[in-house]
């Protein structure tokens, strides 16, 4: 303590001097001051700081500032920062990566136990999932399809004439094949090998092939598929509009069930309202790569919209 008041009343001694030597300076000639020499007058933070120093050997008081301290990113180069903000980026894709491919395996597990029924448009889509493997919505979704295959011949007897979809190597009814698959939902596609019978004796042939279903596997569940359209020159005996009012009425009774419905129809249009160009490979009914690419989106856009159905399922 008796240190601290020894150097605190130095301190006063030498702020007390500052005008002593302020006046001295002003009496000073004129020729000496042109000479530039001027008596120093020292500061008293200095006086203070040699006073301690004398007395203690070891205090040291600190000078006070503001000044900038700096920080960690002012001493990266360009270099270090650009690699930062790169690593960052590539961190940032590859956590995008991952959560497409784990809604990507949702989507795959939506069409587990899901089974594909139709014709040889159908069947050609099954065609295209089994060069797409790899993608996740095609390693569950299966396919029972035959070409020729109608919801008007689905009654036949079997037979060498018969057009059933065949099953582990034989023909088999459609509900006979589905109880061993495990099938819990189909996914209907008909119209193109029935439409010459008209719109309303199609819809009553369709609503009694998903009934027989529905009778052999209680609690299946039923997606209608909607029926695509033909190319402008395709020689059948119906036309687009046939199959527009076919759809409409196909559409109502899927809401007026509780089925789904899927409409692949609408993306194959071209402006004049028939099977594009780019989607026909044959100028008829049958569809290409392009096509199926489209399908592949519908069925995918399907399944996103009721992933919450099926987890709100007990």
């Amino acid at each position: 303590m008796k240190k601290i008041n020894i150097i605190t009343a130095l301190l006063v001694t030498a702020l007390s001097f500052t005008p002593i030597f302020s006046s001295y300076a002003d009496t000073y000639t004129g020729y000496e001051l042109t000479r530039g020499t001027y008596p120093t007058v020292p500061a008293a933070n200095d006086i203070l700081q040699n006073t301690v120093s004398e007395n203690s050997g070891s205090t040291v008081i600190p000078q006070t500032g503001n000044g900038p301290t700096g920080t960690e990113e002012d001493t990266k180069s360009e270099e270090e920062l650009l690699l930062e903000q790169q690593n960052r980026a590539w961190l940032a894709e590859q956590e995008r990566l991952q959560e497409e491919a784990l809604h990507a395996q949702k989507i795959g597990e939506f069409y587990k136990d899901s089974v594909v029924i139709g014709d040889s448009v159908a069947e050609d889509f099954s065609r295209y999932a089994l060069r797409n493997t790899a993608l996740p919505i095609f390693q569950n979704l299966k396919f029972l399809t035959r070409v020729s295959y109608s919801v008007h011949n689905a009654f036949m007897a079997i037979s060498g004439k018969s057009k059933h979809p065949i099953y582990q190597g034989q023909q088999m009814y459609a509900w006979d094949s589905l109880k061993l698959m495990g099938a819990k939902h189909i996914y209907t596609f008909f119209g193109l090998n029935d439409l010459w019978g008209g719109v309303d004796n199609t819809v009553a042939k369709y609503l009694q092939y998903i009934a027989k279903i529905q009778q052999e596997i209680p609690g299946i569940k039923i997606t209608i598929v909607s029926t695509t359209p033909i190319y402008v020159y395709a020689k059948e005996e119906f036309n687009n509009d046939t199959i527009r009012a076919f759809n409409a009425k196909m559409e109502a009774l899927a809401a007026e069930n509780g089925w789904g419905y899927l409409d692949v129809a609408s993306r194959l249009y071209d402006s004049d309202g028939c099977l594009a160009k780019q989607y026909c490979s044959d100028r008829g009914i049958h569809q290409t790569n392009a096509a199926y690419k489209l399908w592949q989106a519908a069925f995918e856009e399907y399944a996103e919209a009721h992933l919450d159905d099926v987890q709100a399922t007990p």
